[in-house]
């Protein structure tokens, strides 16, 4: 099985319920949680004048492919109250996001693994190097790890956990 991992996001709403309840609509969509990190509360990226986010990033074991697995999640993004089609970036009730699918590279209209936003949001790589430090990107020839070196976190402190 491939490595999957996925970034979780919040920040309207109840956010500890948001990601708790996120878990659980993974798991009754045949998704494995392999591994969870800590929760995390960060300044938002992009788009900063809005509330602090609380993330989290998983491993996960699935069947779905890529594709079908992307649908999944926007599935309990609009279930959970997401609208689509908002701001990039914006507010949001919950956003979920394939950042790797083991060492798969995807680029369609609906989905870019890697995810194309990732080395440039360090909270999204110190979250998911805490559980997969050794996980070594697609076109890359660095560990998750070896991408912390050198890099400031201001704006990201561990939350919960």
């Amino acid at each position: 099985m491939e490595k999957i991992l996925l970034l979780m996001g919040t920040n309207l709403g109840d956010l500890e319920t948001n990601l708790m309840t996120a878990l659980e609509e993974l798991v009754n969509n045949r998704i494995k949680i392999v591994k969870k990190s800590r929760i995390y509360r960060t300044k938002p990226w992009g788009r900063v004048n809005q509330p602090d986010f609380l993330n989290m990033g998983l491993e996960i074991v699935c069947d779905h492919e890529p594709l079908e697995l992307i649908r999944v999640l926007k599935q309990i993004e609009v279930k959970m109250g997401r609208k689509p089609g908002g701001i990039r970036w914006g507010p949001r009730i919950i956003d979920i996001d394939i950042v790797f699918y083991g060492t798969q590279i995807v680029k369609t209209r609906d989905l870019t693994i890697p995810q194309a936003s990732f080395f440039e949001r360090p909270f999204a790589i110190k979250v998911l190097a805490e559980i997969a430090p050794d996980f070594v990107p697609p076109c890359s020839d660095k560990k998750l790890k070896d991408y912390l070196s050198g890099v400031k976190y201001e704006g990201s402190e561990i939350y919960y956990g």
